[in-house]
């Protein structure tokens, strides 16, 4: 996979994670709650809870994962291995929510191994070919 079509999905992802939390949080709170500045205080079920930190965690994890494939795009590296590595990091970070969102123990870390370990083996190869 190019650099920057697996950033171009990574950001569609999170769109898609951001768009999952709102409709949600609309369909269960209703139109009002998201639309009030001042929102009353609610306890989310766990599905809730799982939908906004399976969010929180693609936000966090994009601050280390686009910058390493922003200079492999920028740098014009072009390794295979690193190719293959940002496709794997882009379907670790796909199927991550939906892993997470199924409130199976520990099932999301399939999804964050994948994603985080490609990124350290592009960290890598950036290093050697810096």
């Amino acid at each position: 996979m190019e650099f920057t079509t697996a950033l171009f999905s990574l950001g569609l992802i999170t769109v898609l994670m951001l768009n999952v939390e709102v409709l949600y949080t609309y369909a269960t709170q209703g139109l009002g709650f998201g639309m009030a500045s001042n929102r009353p205080k609610v306890e989310f079920s766990a599905l809730a809870q799982r939908i906004k930190n399976a969010y929180g965690n693609q936000v966090e994890s994009m601050t280390y994962t686009m910058p390493v494939l922003a200079a492999a795009a920028l740098s014009g590296l072009e390794h295979s291995g690193a190719e293959t590595a940002a496709l794997v990091l882009v379907l670790g970070r796909a199927i991550y929510g939906p892993l997470y969102y199924s409130g199976i123990p520990y099932a999301r870390l399939v999804g964050f191994g994948m994603a985080t370990l490609s990124t350290i083996y592009l960290l890598a190869i950036l290093a050697l070919n810096f």
